[in-house]
C-alpha cells in the first residue's frame, strides 16, 4: 500500500486524518483506493471538478500512468482540456442521446457537439 501512496504523492499523509487532506489529497485518496484492488476497469467520474489548473494536472497525470499500467479509464469529465489531453476515443451525449464518437479533435470539430456544448 505504502507504493501506492508515493506513486500518488500521498506517502507523506499517511498517518494523516482525511478530515485534514485537501480536496486534490482527497481525489488522489480516492484514486489510491481504487488502485490497491488493482482493477483492470476504473471509472472516473468527474474526478476533477472543483480543482484548480494545476490540481487537474496531478489527478490528469494519476490516471495517466493509471492507463499506462493496463487500466482501462473510462472518464466522464465536463473539463475538456483534460478530456481532450487523456483521451484516445471521445463520446460526446447531449440530453443522454449520443451524438458523437471519434478522435478528440474530431468530436470537437463536429457542429452538434458545438451547438450542444459552445452554445454556437
Amino acid at each position: 500500500m505504502m507504493s501506492i501512496l508515493t506513486q500518488t504523492g500521498l506517502a507523506s499523509k499517511a498517518d494523516v486524518s482525511t478530515t485534514r487532506l485537501s480536496q486534490v489529497e482527497l481525489r488522489k485518496m480516492e484514486l489510491a483506493r481504487a488502485m490497491a484492488t488493482r482493477p483492470k476497469l476504473l471509472i472516473s467520474d468527474e474526478a476533477m471538478a472543483g480543482l484548480s489548473g494545476s490540481e487537474v494536472d496531478e489527478v490528469l497525470d494519476l490516471l495517466m500512468t493509471m492507463a499506462d499500467h493496463d487500466i482501462t479509464v473510462i472518464m466522464i469529465e465536463h473539463i475538456m482540456q483534460a478530456v481532450m489531453r487523456f483521451s484516445d476515443r471521445v463520446m460526446c451525449l447531449d440530453a443522454g442521446r449520443i451524438i458523437a464518437i471519434g478522435a478528440p479533435a474530431e468530436v470537437m470539430a463536429n457542429q452538434r457537439v458545438q451547438e450542444a456544448y459552445l452554445g454556437t
